[in-house]
């Protein structure tokens, strides 16, 4: 029998052990392994990665472009260290209150709501009883971010002393589809918080960059719909495969996924290759058409402007953020600095998380 001290070390919420027979169903359901990684190199490389690090407690960091797989990806590490019939809670950031708990998610030492009820204690020998996954860390506010540090640095929340709780009762898993080494940069990214969660570091690649896995992903996803959707449609044919494997997919999987619900429900492969067709020569989120079709012209002035942005951040950073300093330094009036700095879009000002360090 534990006593009343290790209770409150290895607290948890009881609404948990409601949520870890839906949280395993959801495990299980993950697609197969062999449909996850696929046959291509980048993400045979992943799943080595992977293999090496998943069956400890670090904090992974998982970086990929949206609709990669990232979520994906973190509920598979989760499924091999804890295990799948603890609770994953996938955390989203809330600019009032920090971060907006999981449905049944309290921190331990934290109050919980007048409905939730504590978990009965977790043997010492196990630890780690869940996986916190943060689906955008870069959009965590200042103070979310200094409550993820102590939870990281200590396993405690603010309110408790280190004497009190045990670490690593939840591990750690966070994704990100921006650059935070260039947020650090600017000031809106603790840098104590990058290197507690990049530990080890996984990078989803984009599916225009491993093609060769489009045939097995739209077999499996092809079967999903028809189940879902009780639809007799026929197997997409090498036609309509060849049109996705020509097809640059600027919202990766998660675009083939949708792109597919809309080829059985309505059975029309010659709809869906008059879409991909007419999207094709849409600009994408890269601001390159998605058939990769660009002018070196224009490809010349993106280079030029993102260079050009990337040294006036540098001298930023290097003058402390001083703007007349910056200009002197970049030999350009204080005026054209301002203006770059406004058509570059980056911040007028370095953001300031000295204060949030200090509490």
């Amino acid at each position: 029998m534990c006593s009343p001290s290790e209770r409150r070390r290895y607290a948890g919420v009881d609404e948990v052990a409601e949520d870890i027979s839906e949280v395993t169903i959801r495990n299980r359901n993950l697609p197969p392994e062999e449909v996850i990684f696929g046959i291509s190199s980048a993400m045979d490389e992943l799943r080595k990665r992977l293999e090496r690090v998943a069956r400890t407690d670090v904090p992974i960091l998982v970086r990929g472009e949206a609709g990669s797989g990232k979520e994906i990806l973190a509920r598979l590490i989760h499924r091999r260290y804890p295990c799948e019939t603890t609770p994953f809670h996938k955390v989203t950031p809330d600019g009032r209150n920090g971060w907006l708990k999981s449905a049944s998610f309290v921190l331990p030492g934290e109050d919980p709501d007048p409905d939730v009820r504590y978990l009965h204690a977790v043997p010492e020998e196990r630890r780690c009883i869940g996986s916190l996954f943060f689906e955008e860390i870069s959009e965590l506010n200042a103070f979310s971010q200094r409550r993820l540090v102590r939870l990281l640095h200590d396993g405690l929340p603010l309110s408790m002393e280190a004497t009190e709780y045990a670490p690593n009762l939840f591990r750690v898993i966070c994704s990100t589809q921006h650059d935070l080494e260039q947020q650090m940069g600017m000031g809106s990214f603790r840098e104590d918080l990058f290197y507690s969660i990049n530990v080890v570091s996984l990078y989803v690649p984009p599916l225009r960059e491993r093609r060769e896995d489009i045939p097995g992903l739209a077999q499996y996803l092809w079967e999903c719909c028809r189940k879902e959707f009780c639809c007799d449609v026929e197997e997409p044919s090498s036609r309509l495969i060849a049109a996705f494997q020509e097809y640059a997919w600027p919202g990766n999987v998660r675009e083939l996924a949708n792109m597919m619900k809309s080829y059985v429900l309505l059975g029309s492969e010659e709809k869906i290759v008059r879409d991909l067709a007419a999207k094709a020569h849409q600009p994408s989120a890269h601001g390159l058409p998605a058939d990769q079709a660009v002018s070196l012209k224009s490809l010349a002035r993106q280079e030029a402007q993102e260079l050009e942005r990337k040294i006036i951040l540098r001298t930023l950073r290097a003058t402390q953020w001083n703007r007349k300093q910056a200009a002197r330094a970049l030999k350009i009036s204080y005026r054209t600095l301002l203006y770059k700095i406004k058509k570059a879009g980056v911040p007028p000002k370095r953001v300031d998380l000295r204060r949030e360090k200090q509490h």
